[in-house]
């Protein structure tokens, strides 16, 4: 995947949990790792309504690859809010499976 590939994943995930679209993001996600309820539950102990990060954050994105695993990426993405950058982190891998973005969502991290 190139970087503007796994940019749009990122702005994907983060609209759908800005939106709180959890359901819709347990399905793209396969449920792996995390339930709707998990997702949501996560992001409500943020501590205020999320929104999505300013354009410039996109371009540095914090993008590793996996290791032993060629073609998959983990992805470690900041929350926001009204207020600014939280230290509340998303965490994604993300690889391609018959050429189509596979996307987990690792954790929710709340900090």
């Amino acid at each position: 995947m190139s970087p503007n590939d796994l940019t749009l994943v990122a702005k994907h995930v983060m609209k759908l949990l800005v939106e709180r679209r959890f359901a819709e993001l347990e399905a793209a996600t396969d449920g792996t790792r995390l339930s709707a309820d998990d997702m949501e539950a996560a992001v409500d102990d943020v501590g205020g309504a999320l929104v999505m990060p300013p354009e410039t954050v996109w371009r540095d994105l914090r993008i590793a690859p996996v290791k032993n695993w060629p073609g998959a990426f983990n992805l470690r993405l900041d929350l926001w809010t009204s207020r600014g950058r939280t230290s509340s982190t998303v965490e994604l891998t993300v690889h391609t499976k018959n050429g189509r973005p596979v996307i987990e969502v690792d954790d929710i991290i709340v900090g």
